[in-house]
């Protein structure tokens, strides 16, 4: 059936079982994801998912239910499982089915020069990021992984209060992880690209990319255990934010799962520091008009010049605090209920260079990489202890490249410390950002530690 012909439908069946207000959300995505190893097509992978949700109001309580199939049968079955789903909340929340803005910000998600790019095209790029990896280094020995992939999708909301929204997004990716050997010891680097069209794609820069971040990584050793001056770069900046992003969230908040619980207003960062959630910044992986509940979204300050300006909300968090929503209430997937997520979450870049920032270090650390942030870090207290690499500043110079390490320390104490901000920003194949930061100490634990 016809999506506008199944949305009156069902509509009207809503209505005649007693809804006074009723939504449907639907979604229809495909992807194309091509991995290769040793020069040959491993994986040829093509998913394609659609469903529709809907949310139907009766009294003062919302009924939730979802399909896969749009018929006759599917009509009644939404209607009857919302109507079973309402009698069973016992939640008191209110909430809402929209009523629209008055405007929504055109956001460009959709590249016209994506559409219809032959699969061979995808798989020569695939085989070449290998090749020339190879080709640039000797010391490429294997990967551990090489891909590209391309996906599109189209999603939409409308409801009985006249909301009709919808949109149409689609990317293209390519990646590869070359591993290097150094005598009996390996190492990896990552190469990657978020590309609007195939020109933006180079099989050499990518492969060089990774290569290079694999070799700076060569004779790497562990350092003297103490308390350093550090710079966390762009990536490694991301991975934390991504794992600490959750504290920001007003559910998070009100379900007392977040240390910010009435602190907004309150110095909780450096000065210097101001993230940001941006749904309509260019090329953001995030990027769009309107968020799942038809609010039209924009940019929100969560900290500025170092205070906690907001939190994110939806509706039903927003009307909890009294507050309007920012526009932050989004589906996992049509089958989900509606939860509290960023868009394009980034720290505003400063003026320095990575290089400049490094002049001022005497004794210090580059951090590169975390691991271990699902096991090592608690979202809640913002404590972590992490597994890192990275690279030893000496007199102004990065010198050696630094492993088996341990950094400790705590991400709130952590944004109060930054002393500087790199001017470096990067979204590394993710929708969060950051640029690299100058941290007045961190503890690190490495030769003569007990963790050794």
């Amino acid at each position: 059936m016809e999506l506008d012909l199944f949305v009156r439908s069902l509509f009207k069946k809503a209505n005649e079982a007693g809804f006074s207000e009723y939504e449907v959300y639907y979604v229809d995505r495909e992807s194309l994801s091509i991995s290769v190893y040793k020069s040959e097509v491993e994986k040829y992978n093509v998913n394609n998912s659609a469903g529709l949700s809907f949310r139907g109001k009766l009294g003062d309580r919302i009924g939730y239910s979802y399909t896969e199939i749009l018929d006759e049968d599917a009509i009644d079955m939404l209607v009857n499982k919302a109507k079973e789903n309402v009698l069973a909340i016992e939640n008191e929340d209110i909430q809402f089915i929209y009523d629209g803005d008055k405007e929504y910000k055109e956001v460009s998600t959709y590249y016209q020069a994506l559409e219809n790019i032959p699969a061979d095209k995808l798989i020569k790029i695939a085989l070449d990021m290998e090749a020339e990896a190879k080709k640039y280094s000797d010391k490429v020995e294997s990967f551990s992984g090489c891909a590209v992939s391309y996906s599109s999708g189209k999603y939409g909301i409308i409801n009985s209060k006249g909301l009709n929204l919808h949109n149409k997004s689609n990317i293209l990716t390519a990646y590869v992880v070359p591993i290097v050997k150094d005598e009996d010891n390996m190492y990896d680097g990552f190469g990657y690209v978020v590309a609007k069209s195939l020109d933006e794609v180079n099989a050499f820069e990518i492969a060089k990319m990774g290569v290079d971040e694999a070799l700076s990584k060569v004779g790497a050793t562990s350092i003297p255990s103490g308390n350093y001056k550090v710079i966390i770069n762009s990536d490694a900046m991301v991975s934390l934010i991504s794992t600490f992003a959750g504290v920001f969230s007003g559910d998070a908040v009100q379900k007392g799962l977040s240390l910010l619980k009435g602190k907004e207003g309150e110095v909780i960062a450096s000065n210097i520091v101001n993230l940001v959630d941006d749904p309509h910044l260019e090329n953001g992986l995030a990027s769009v008009g309107f968020d799942d509940e038809g609010v039209a979204t924009g940019k929100t300050y969560l900290i500025k010049n170092g205070k906690l300006e907001s939190l994110l909300h939806n509706l039903k968090t927003a009307n909890k605090a009294g507050v309007k929503s920012t526009g932050n209430g989004f589906k996992a997937s049509y089958a989900s209920p509606i939860s509290v997520s960023p868009t394009n979450m980034y720290i505003e870049p400063g003026i320095n260079s990575l290089e400049e920032m490094t002049k001022k270090i005497d004794k210090g650390l580059i951090i590169t990489d975390f691991a271990g942030l699902h096991s090592g870090a608690n979202s809640i207290t913002g404590d972590f202890s992490l597994a890192a690499k990275g690279f030893y500043i000496e007199n102004g110079v990065k010198t050696k490249a630094v492993e088996q390490i341990t950094v400790a320390g705590n991400f709130f104490t952590l944004l109060k410390d930054v002393e500087e901000i790199g001017r470096d920003l990067k979204f590394p194949m993710s929708s969060v950002g950051s640029p690299s930061i100058l941290v007045k100490e961190l503890s690190i634990a490495g030769e003569g530690s007990k963790n050794e």
